[in-house]
């Protein structure tokens, strides 16, 4: 089995089921499952809280690092108050979220200490809180 086989097959391990689902304090002072873990996710203006989302499917997915480098993220669809959510995972932080996945016109969500583009990771991210908007879907190629 090659390497990223490998890192797939343990990322798969690990996939959430449907229901909530959280990430891991990037302080590691709470486990899984614990009501504070679903306070330290920091969401972008106009987000439920995450404590409201209701994860219905998961993918693994390659993202590229400013390096060139392959990197596992994790795709996941939510719904939080009757509302559709799209997100990437990077490891345990929240690196975008689309709050309208079916509108061709509203742009998603980016953490700055995670995403160096709109589609790539940063090769030493880190969680800022700091969310900024990419060009609207469909233009420049998203």
């Amino acid at each position: 089995m090659g390497k990223w086989a490998l890192v797939l097959a343990g990322i798969l391990v690990f996939l959430p089921l449907p229901g909530k689902i959280a990430a891991a304090p990037l302080d590691g002072s709470a486990g899984l499952g614990s009501a504070r873990l679903s306070e330290t996710v920091c969401v972008p203006p106009g987000a439920p809280p995450f404590s409201s989302w209701q994860a219905k499917r998961t993918e693994p997915v390659v993202l590229i690092d400013e390096h060139g480098r392959p990197v596992v993220g994790l795709f996941v669809a939510y719904e939080a108050r009757g509302q559709r959510l799209h997100t990437i995972w990077v490891g345990p932080l929240l690196a975008s979220v689309d709050v309208a996945p079916d509108d061709k016109t509203a742009p998603a969500w980016y953490d700055r200490g995670i995403s160096h583009t709109s589609t790539g990771v940063r090769a030493d991210p880190k969680q800022t809180c700091s969310w900024y908007q990419s060009p609207p879907k469909g233009a420049l190629g998203t």
